[in-house]
C-alpha cells in the first residue's frame, strides 16, 4: 500500500508557530492563541481576519511579511509533531510506501526540520510545492513515475478539505485528520471516505 501525507496540521503542530508569526505581525492584537486557532479551523484566513479586527492592517504587505518569515528557522522551532506521529508512522512502514506532500517554500528548510523532528526517515520521498508547483501536480507526477504500484485502496491523509479533494479526485481513499487546519465539522464538507480525531486512529482500519 501506498500512503500520501500532508504535514502541517496532519503530522506536526503547527498552531503555536502560526499564532505567533500573527502576533509579532500585528502587535496590536489581543487575540488569544484559542481565539485565533479556532477562526483558522472554522475557514476563516487571515484577509478576514484582518479585515474584522484589524482593518489597519494592510493585506498584501501582511501577506509579504509572512511569506518571509513562516519557514525561517526561528519560528519553525516551535513545530512538534502531535505525540501519536512517530509512533504511527513507524508502525505504518513496516507495511506500506510512506510519501509527503506540502506546500512549503523552501525544500531545504523542510528536510531540516524533519530531520529534528525524527521523522525524515520514514518517508520514500518528499514533494514539495516550493511555490512553483501545485499539490496536483506533484502528485500527478509520483503516480505517473509509479502507476503500476498506484490503486485505489492507496490512502491520501490530510487535515485540509482542498487535499481531501485532490485525493478524491485521483481515487485515493481519503482519511481527514481533524486535529489541524480544520475541524472535524468543516472537513465532513468535503466528503472524506473517513475522519479521524488522531492519527493513531488510522492504526484500527
Amino acid at each position: 500500500m501506498n500512503i500520501i501525507f500532508d504535514l502541517d496540521g496532519t503530522l506536526i503542530d503547527s498552531s503555536e508557530r502560526l499564532y505567533r508569526l500573527f502576533q509579532h505581525l500585528v502587535p496590536e492584537s489581543t487575540l488569544t492563541k484559542d481565539e485565533y486557532w479556532n477562526k483558522k479551523r472554522n475557514k476563516i484566513g487571515h484577509q478576514q481576519i484582518l479585515e474584522e479586527r484589524f482593518p489597519m492592517v494592510d493585506f498584501e504587505d501582511f501577506q509579504r511579511r509572512w511569506l518571509g518569515l513562516i519557514e525561517t528557522e526561528g519560528y519553525l522551532s516551535f513545530d512538534l509533531c502531535y505525540p501519536d506521529t512517530i509512533e504511527t508512522l513507524k508502525r505504518l512502514s513496516l507495511s506500506s510506501s510512506l510519501y509527503l506532500l506540502t506546500a512549503r517554500q523552501s525544500e531545504e528548510n523542510l528536510k531540516r526540520e524533519l530531520k529534528k523532528l525524527n521523522i525524515s526517515d520514514y518517508f520514500c520521498q518528499l514533494y514539495v510545492t516550493t511555490s512553483k508547483y501545485s499539490k496536483k501536480e506533484l502528485l500527478s507526477e509520483l503516480m505517473a513515475e509509479k502507476t503500476e504500484l498506484f490503486c485505489c485502496e492507496d490512502l491520501f491523509i490530510s487535515d485540509m478539505g482542498k487535499d481531501i479533494q485532490l485525493g478524491k479526485s485521483l481515487n485515493f481513499t481519503t482519511i481527514a485528520v481533524a486535529h489541524g487546519f480544520m475541524s472535524k465539522e468543516k472537513l465532513m464538507e468535503y466528503s472524506p471516505d473517513y475522519c479521524v480525531n488522531r492519527l493513531s486512529e488510522i492504526l484500527r482500519g
